[in-house]
C-alpha cells in the first residue's frame, strides 16, 4: 500500500551516534509527551525534534547508571512506569482515560486465543479515541497518548481535526531509514494500493510520499482515520501474521500471546 501524507524528519533517529539511545523510548516519549502538553498547539520543528531525541538519550543513559533499574531490566528497556517514577519530566498517564486492548486477528484458530473473547479490541479503542476527537473544537488542548506497541513506545496527537504519529526509531517507517519521524493524517491524507495491484496491504509493501493527488489508483481510505488503517495494517500486521505462523507451527513463542496481540494507548497530563 502507499501513504500519501505529510511526513516531517528530525536529522537523527534515537540509535544515531549524536544521540546514542538506543533503547531510549520509553524516555523519549515522555520527554515528547511533555513537549506537546507544554506547546499545545505548535509541533516540534527539525532543531526541536533533534533536542528532544538527544536529551531524551541522555536521560535514558542517566538511567541506565542506576543499579536498580538495570537489575530489573538487564537490557536497558525500561517500561513507562519506572520512567514516569523517575520523574525526569512532570507529565504523568491517567488510567482511567487510558486503554489496553488487543490487534484480534482474522484467525483465531489453535490454543492459546480465549483470553481475546471479550477483550477490548484495537478497533474499540480507536472508536473511543476517534469520538474524544470528535468532541474537540478549535481552542480545545489536543489530547496526548503515549502508545505501546510490540515492546517499542510512540506518541499519538489527537486534534480535531488530525491525528500525529511521532516516533523515534526511523526503522518503524522503512527498512533502512535512520532518522526519526512525524506523520500528519488529516483531510489530505490517503492510503491506496501499488500499481501492481493484489498485494494492497503488504506491509513490506508500505510506501511513504508527501500528499499528493493521483486518481488513477484504487484508494483503500482517505482522511485522517487513515492513522487507523496505518496502524492497523502496517505496523500491527507483520508481527500479527509472525505470530500466526507460530501458532500454526505449534512453534513455542518467546513471550505470552496476549502480549504479543497487546496495545496500550496511556492517556498523558501534566
Amino acid at each position: 500500500m502507499k501513504l500519501h501524507t505529510q511526513i516531517f524528519f528530525a536529522s537523527i533517529d534515537q540509535r544515531s551516534e549524536r544521540a546514542a539511545g538506543e533503547s531510549a523510548c520509553a524516555v523519549l516519549v515522555a520527554l515528547i509527551a511533555d513537549w506537546l502538553k507544554v506547546n499545545q498547539v505548535v509541533m516540534p520543528i527539525k532543531c526541536e525534534f533533534d533536542s528532544l531525541i538527544r536529551d531524551g538519550s541522555s536521560e535514558w543513559r542517566i538511567l541506565c547508571e542506576n543499579k536498580d533499574y538495570i537489575k530489573r531490566f538487564p537490557d536497558k528497556h525500561f517500561d513507562l512506569d519506572t520512567v514516569l517514577q523517575a520523574k525526569i519530566r512532570p507529565v504523568s498517564v491517567v488510567p482511567e482515560k487510558s486503554f489496553i486492548g488487543f490487534f484480534i486477528p482474522e484467525e483465531l484458530d489453535g490454543e492459546g486465543f480465549d483470553f481475546l473473547h471479550g477483550a477490548m479490541s484495537f478497533d474499540s479503542i480507536w472508536e473511543e479515541i476517534s469520538h474524544s476527537a470528535s468532541e474537540l473544537h478549535m481552542f480545545s488542548e489536543p489530547l496526548v497518548y503515549i502508545v505501546s506497541w510490540n515492546d517499542h513506545f510512540f506518541v499519538l496527537k489527537v486534534e480535531q481535526d488530525a491525528y500525529y504519529i511521532i516516533d523515534t526509531l526511523g526503522e518503524r517507517l522503512h527498512e533502512g531509514c535512520n532518522q526519526a519521524y512525524i506523520l500528519k493524517f488529516d483531510t489530505n491524507t490517503k492510503i491506496d494500493k501499488l500499481s501492481n495491484g493484489n498485494q494492497a496491504l503488504e506491509p513490506k509493501h508500505l510506501t511513504v510520499e508527501n500528499e499528493g493527488n493521483d486518481g488513477r489508483k484504487e484508494i483503500i481510505c482517505r482522511g485522517k482515520d487513515s492513522c487507523k488503517e496505518y496502524i492497523k495494517s502496517f505496523l500491527a500486521a507483520i508481527p500479527i501474521r509472525e505470530l500466526q505462523v507460530d501458532v500454526k507451527k505449534g512453534m513455542k513463542a518467546s513471550m505470552p500471546l496476549h502480549h504479543r496481540l497487546q496495545i496500550e494507548f496511556h492517556y498523558t497530563h501534566l
